[in-house]
């Protein structure tokens, strides 16, 4: 298959980091991701595992990457990444460290959009970088590797990476970077990451259909989606995972800062006029807590809420425009969204709690809630926006 499938990579080349966490790629990348399941079937089925991490270390690229110093934030952010396989070891395996002539340094720029360090994130030559996140011990890497599965590393300031998910058909980061959840042939796993041996102790796994992948933490349970979009359901994960998937909600924005709830988006009933945001209490179905219709309709991807769960910002659907909304008051107040009339590509990141960063197409402007907009000094083409992770910004703000 690696002939047809750099065939189909080249004919559907994308820029690196390009792809949003939680986008499902392209049309190679889908192509690609179908055949994957097929064969993790059939590993499923005769137990074999060979040749699992050669990719990570046979050829490695390099991306820049805009890596902040969180300044502020300490609530619940959404992190929706992709998940792994249910047959690894509930230990990761040994660190290895990408030859250091392989990579460079670039410049990353802080919360206040100011050069702080060189850094440089490692990929697989033939991969792309689905994610990163800014951990107290480094970053935590999801790779898209050339078969279509995912993978996580751990990679330190001395720019050693460590494998902590060798493969899988997707996987999640939660919002301290505490804990991973990944799916693959039918399973899903939950593991903790133990910051002294840096390596994830499994916790808790449940058999679930092969096209359910992790969306979002919500403390220690997590919310589940179809790949397709169409249903979620939750898993508390201290129990049993019984399916009761609840087609009613469109797509999820992410945690409250409660631990009990998430931000999604719901259908528009009969009269209302999408698109309809609601505050769900985790159950099965999800239960309607509060909810408001009439927002300007979010794109597909690129919505974040911001560090501590205060904002909701994303480009508006089919507009040259991103629409940020004051999740505090936007149930009870009536408040109108702000607004901007920007270009923006779907590559967006919340830097801190006050600084929505997003890629106009050749530069990364800043959103500020109270209106103000910066360009800052930073071509984007070929950068990565690294997500600040909330044990990060409250050991460095």
């Amino acid at each position: 298959m690696t002939m047809l499938e750099d065939a189909l990579r080249d004919a559907f080349a994308a820029k690196a980091g390009s792809t949003p966490p939680r986008s499902l790629g392209g049309i190679a990348d889908e192509a690609i991701r179908g055949a994957g399941r097929i064969r993790r079937r059939r590993r499923a089925v005769t137990g074999g595992l060979a040749g699992i991490v050669v990719l990570a270390l046979a050829a490695i690229g390099v991306l820049q990457i805009v890596s902040p110093q969180p300044t502020g934030g300490t609530g619940p952010s959404t992190n929706l990444a992709l998940p792994p396989r249910t047959d690894v070891p509930s230990q990761a395996p040994t660190s290895t460290t990408a030859p250091p002539q392989a990579a460079r340094e670039v410049d990353a720029y802080t919360g206040t959009a100011q050069p702080s360090k060189r850094v440089r994130i490692q990929f697989p030559e033939k991969g792309s970088v689905v994610a990163a996140y800014q951990a107290k011990d480094g970053f935590l890497v999801i790779n898209n590797q050339a078969d279509g599965d995912k993978q996580l590393v751990l990679q330190n300031d001395d720019n050693k990476q460590q494998v902590l998910v060798e493969e899988a058909h997707d996987i999640a980061v939660d919002n301290e970077g505490g804990q991973v959840a990944w799916a693959d042939a039918g399973t899903m796993t939950v593991a903790k990451r133990d910051d002294d041996t840096q390596q994830l102790t499994k916790s808790a796994s449940a058999n679930v259909p092969e096209t359910a992948v992790p969306v979002v933490f919500v403390g220690p349970d997590l919310v589940l989606g179809k790949e397709d979009g169409s249903a979620f359901d939750v898993w508390y994960t201290s129990r049993k995972y019984e399916e009761k998937w609840d087609s009613s909600v469109v797509r999820v924005f992410g945690a409250h800062p409660d631990g009990k709830s998430i931000y999604a988006e719901v259908r528009a009933g009969t009269g209302e006029q999408p698109m309809c945001l609601a505050l769900l209490s985790l159950a099965q179905p999800f239960n309607v807590r509060n909810r408001i219709c009439g927002l300007p309709k979010a794109a597909k991807a690129g919505s974040r809420i911001s560090p501590d769960g205060h904002w909701l910002a994303y480009p508006v659907d089919g507009q040259k425009q991103v629409a940020m909304l004051d999740l505090t008051k936007v149930f009870t107040s009536g408040e109108k969204p702000r607004t901007w009339n920007v270009s923006v590509t779907t590559k967006t990141v919340w830097l801190n709690a006050t600084t929505f960063v997003v890629d106009n197409g050749t530069r990364f402007q800043a959103l500020y809630p109270d209106g103000k907009v910066e360009t800052l000094d930073q071509t984007s083409d070929g950068v990565l926006l690294v997500e600040p992770l909330t044990a990060a910004t409250a050991t460095t703000g």
